[in-house]
């Protein structure tokens, strides 16, 4: 596909363009020819990345965890320490307690626990189960019972809780070198508080590894999402699974902070146990929202949890050899079917002999095709350049969508893939096109160079010193370029060596297999973020962060395809009004559809304010850049309720709820000051402290605010905060209980919201100083 013709040195045209005449007119064949090729692939490519993860049907064990967890979301809403979440322990005990050869525990434990930026002083309750081994170094496999306050938490965590379940019954009769133990915990959602309460248990004593499993989706199959950083000989068994599936991807975005979460798995790390987390990730729409049933579940993912469990929990507590730690590797599957590890330091020196071997081809080539080093090397800088054009684009881009219709993807995500990611795509080619026709202009008709083969290594060029960048600065999300590197180099040795059209071959194969791996990627990377950044806290709309996010499937892409754009040629006269008319449909179509529908709903929630000296109010809120206020919800909800419009909420009458008083008492005013809630029923209480100088228990707080949540304290609970000047204390009671008129708000918002409500009654205090 990228050869050349021959040049013309000595032996003139016989037919030379006439002076002035202006550039020779494109090949339309050629360049409808290459790029139909090129979008075939990259369909075929997509649509294996889609199948070839799809569960298999659930057979009799996922069913059965599919019954547990119907059975879980008969309890409602089963918040930490709630009697609903005591319902729910009470029915994972029986079931543990009818598997023979197990030890059935239930713990009840309280403490104080730091969750990045808040403390939790809590009382919660487990259930533990342990299948004793030969030897007591144990392997712990944890899911959490507790849901959140938003929904009844069928997929997070309920669908595991029953898969766990099923597993535990597996391997039961089976024979374990090392021994299991079973964490139900109680009390993820607020704060780890369940994962902290085990690890004062004696079993845990003996755990040495854990398997985490969780869910941020309701669908697909359980993805290895993160590992710690001696976890590699974990890493080499996930891909002894049936599925192995994982991405360094969730890895580095849970590092680099941009997902604004964490696992149980961040207590046991501190402790020193080596483990892995797995979730369901696919549909994220349900996660953390009252629509989280098992009616919602994908096909076979409960299966798929079940038989990820049974397969790890059986290497792990057989004959593996795990005495030796070693660094975790990079890790991605391909397919599903074949899964790939990476040793971070075989691939810096990897990255080091392909740039040699880069080097050396590039002498061979410039000497066989004629080719100029200062043409190559100027290639590459346009290559390069393409990853600021992509991420400029991508603000562009996401400013026009913002401005259209803002967030239009969240409900739409194919908008990301049609719309989004093409004109990033290319604008990251944009500076190697420009470079190529001002080449082509320069260039008298007789004097082709083989610009396709120019390109190819330009671009290689371009690939293996991001690809060397990113693997010496420990980036695992480069193994897009460093896979990408090895085949380039290949693809341009079968150039210099095979004949004829065999020499195209290399490149074809590696440009499949590339463009299967990015579409992994890509599908792996807006699965997760399209649900996720929809629902972020933000005073901006979250199009153009989005479209940025693209540039990091555009510019690999990008760097595949400049080769074969050049080789298509000059694009036939009308791709302009081709390209202007496809961005403006684009962007009216994003204008027009809605960025919300029943089954991408906006989630509202609904908080009944019951302040002391102050009438009460509902508030509602949405946790993206479209408030309820800007999309006119409460307006309509007041019109169809008949309450009142007050101080951007509603006007509501006083819910009577099972409230404990607060007190506040302090000897100076830089005393520590004891805040004492007495007795109640509160799904939590957060008391927040802003002011000078605070710590709890001799912790400090930065920025000036100190955040504590109590959770199961029923009895009453005292907070001591040591300060160094005149603080603001709020105290937060917060019920699911609710009223009527919070109800007919409920029950009035617009179908394609989703909503749930909370009472919150609210004590302050404040030094006469501050």
């Amino acid at each position: 596909m990228l050869k050349s013709r021959p040049r013309a040195v000595n032996a003139p045209s016989s037919a030379p363009r006439a002076a002035g005449a202006g550039p020779s007119r494109p090949d339309t064949r050629r360049f409808v020819r290459t790029w139909g090729v090129l979008v075939l692939l990259l369909a075929v490519s997509f649509s294996l990345a889609y199948w070839a993860t799809r569960p298999s049907p659930d057979r009799e064990a996922g069913r059965g965890a599919l019954a547990t967890a119907r059975q879980l979301e008969g309890f409602g809403t089963h918040v930490a320490a709630s009697p609903q979440l005591a319902g729910a322990l009470d029915l994972v005990s029986r079931d543990l307690k009818a598997i023979p050869g197990l030890e059935v525990e239930r713990q009840r434990a309280s403490g104080s626990y730091r969750f990045h930026d808040r403390a939790v002083d809590y009382g919660v309750e487990n259930v533990i189960a342990r299948q004793q081994g030969d030897t007591d170094d144990a392997l712990l496999v944890n899911v959490h019972v507790d849901s959140a306050m938003e929904g009844p938490g069928a997929a997070d965590d309920g669908i595991n809780v029953g898969a766990v379940l099923q597993a535990a019954r597996q391997l039961a009769g089976q024979d374990h070198h090392r021994t299991v133990i079973y964490l139900f915990n109680g009390g993820e959602e607020v704060g780890l508080t369940g994962a902290d309460a085990f690890t004062k248990h004696p079993w845990a004593s003996h755990v040495r590894w854990f398997l985490n499993l969780e869910a941020v989706g309701s669908g697909g199959l359980p993805i290895l999402f993160q590992a710690g950083q001696d976890d590699g000989a974990l890493v080499d068994l996930a891909g002894d699974t049936a599925r192995p599936y994982g991405s360094v991807l969730g890895q580095w975005l849970f590092q680099a902070g941009l997902i604004n979460s964490d696992t149980d798995s961040r207590v046991w790390r501190a402790r020193g146990w080596s483990g892995l987390d797995y979730a369901l990730f696919e549909d994220g729409y349900r996660y953390h929202m009252p629509d989280d049933r098992v009616a919602g579940i994908g096909s076979g993912s409960a299966q798929a949890v079940t038989d990820l469990t049974v397969r790890f929990a059986s290497d792990v507590t057989g004959s593996a050899d795990l005495s030796d730690r070693k660094p975790a590797p990079y890790y991605f599957d391909v397919l599903s079917r074949w899964w790939v590890t990476l040793d971070p330091l075989l691939t810096k020196a990897g990255m080091l002999a392909l740039l040699l071997a880069l080097a050396g081809l590039t002498w061979r080539a410039c000497r066989v095709w004629d080719i100029r080093p200062g043409r190559v090397a100027a290639t590459a800088g346009a290559a390069l350049l393409g990853l600021p054009a992509a991420v400029l684009t991508g603000i562009v881009v996401g400013v026009a969508q913002s401005l259209a219709g803002p967030h239009a993807w969240f409900a739409h995500p194919w908008l990301v893939y049609l719309v989004t990611l093409p004109l990033i795509v290319l604008g990251a080619l944009a500076p190697q096109l420009l470079l190529e026709r001002r080449r082509r202009r320069r260039t008298p008709d007789g004097d082709r160079r083989p610009g396709a083969r120019t390109a190819l290594l330009g671009n290689t060029w371009a690939v293996v010193v991001l690809g060397a960048l990113t693997a010496w600065c420990g980036v695992g999300l480069g193994y897009l370029l460093w896979i990408a590197s090895a085949l380039l180099v290949v693809s341009i040795g079968g150039f210099l060596l095979l004949p004829g059209r065999w020499r195209a071959v290399p490149l074809l194969g590696g440009t499949f297999v590339l463009f299967v791996l990015i579409a992994q990627f890509a599908r792996n990377l807006f699965e997760l973020a399209v649900p996720m950044m929809g629902r972020l806290p933000t005073a901006v709309p979250m199009d153009a962060a989005v479209a940025v996010a693209c540039a990091l499937v555009a510019v690999p892409l990008a760097l595949i395809l400049a080769p074969f754009a050049v080789h298509a040629g000059r694009p036939p006269r009308r791709c302009g009004l081709v390209l202007a008319a496809y961005t403006a449909c684009g962007l009216l179509v994003v204008g027009l559809i809605s960025p919300y529908d029943s089954a991408h709903p906006k989630l509202v929630s609904l908080f009944q304010e019951q302040t002391d000296g102050q009438d009460a109010r509902i508030v509602l809120e949405g946790r993206d850049y479209l408030t309820p206020q800007k999309l006119g919800i409460v307006d309509q909800v007041a019109h169809d309720t008949g309450l009142r419009v007050r101080d951007g909420g509603l006007a509501a009458r006083k819910v009577s709820v099972p409230e404990g008083t607060v007190s506040f008492d302090t000897a100076g005013p830089t005393a520590p000051v004891r805040i004492a809630i007495g007795a109640n029923r509160a799904e939590l209480v957060r008391v927040t402290v802003t002011g000078p100088g605070l710590s709890v228990g001799g912790r400090p707080f930065a920025g000036g605010e100190a955040v504590v949540d109590v959770v199961g304290r029923f009895d009453g609970h005292t907070v001591t905060v040591e300060r160094s000047g005149p603080v603001r204390i709020q105290v937060d009671q917060v019920f699911l209980r609710t009223g009527k008129d919070a109800d007919r708000a409920l029950a009035a918002l617009p179908d394609w919201t989703m909503g749930h409500a909370r009472t919150v009654v609210q004590r302050t205090w404040a030094d006469h100083r501050s």
